[in-house]
């Protein structure tokens, strides 16, 4: 599959994009990793379906940026603000996670650093998907070895996560964070 044979002859070229990423599966997403890597105007064309109306579409579309991301990080660098903008409005956890996952390999500017802080304690909420608060919690680390006042109140939230979560995962992300936030 290419990026010509996505927009056809008789269709409008975005709305079958749209069709067709809407229906990808895991048994796709490397191509379309692929296939994105190596066309500048299709990426920017499935980056901004990540902000749609549409759950399924948004959902597909950053699930493939994600991809990228991992592959190329710098790809990312100019919407980071936007992205940290957007964080706080997002409903869905497959988006949240998407999110989260993509802004730990990018450099945070400054002049975001304390809404993105917010946000991610924000994220850290009981009743978030334990992946999304995951990554909130990588993304605090992150952060607060940059800005290392962040630290103690950051060893407060893990050890009080430690003491109410129940989830395997969240603990063992809880456990070696802390390991590192005491070493420091």
């Amino acid at each position: 599959m290419t990026f010509s044979s996505l927009s056809g002859k008789n269709n409008n070229p975005d709305s079958l994009l749209s069709q067709r990423l809407e229906k990808i599966g895991v048994q796709e997403i490397s191509l379309w990793k692929e296939m994105v890597l190596k066309d500048e105007s299709l990426f920017l064309k499935i980056y901004s379906l990540i902000y749609c109306d549409n759950p399924r579409l948004a959902w597909h579309a950053a699930w493939v940026i994600d991809h990228v991301s991992e592959a190329e990080p710098s790809k990312l660098e100019i919407f980071v603000p936007e992205m940290i903008d957007h964080l706080s409005q997002l409903r869905s956890s497959s988006l949240k996670r998407h999110f989260t996952r993509m802004l730990l390999s990018q450099k945070i500017p400054e002049n975001r650093l304390g809404k993105l802080v917010d946000i991610l304690y924000n994220l850290l909420s009981p009743s978030e998907a334990v992946a999304v608060r995951a990554n909130a919690l990588q993304l605090l680390l992150n952060i607060s070895m940059i800005e290392p006042e962040l630290q103690p109140e950051l060893i407060t939230i893990t050890e009080s996560i430690l003491e109410e979560e129940l989830t395997p995962g969240m603990n063992s992300k809880a456990k070696s964070i802390l390991r590192i936030l005491k070493r420091q």
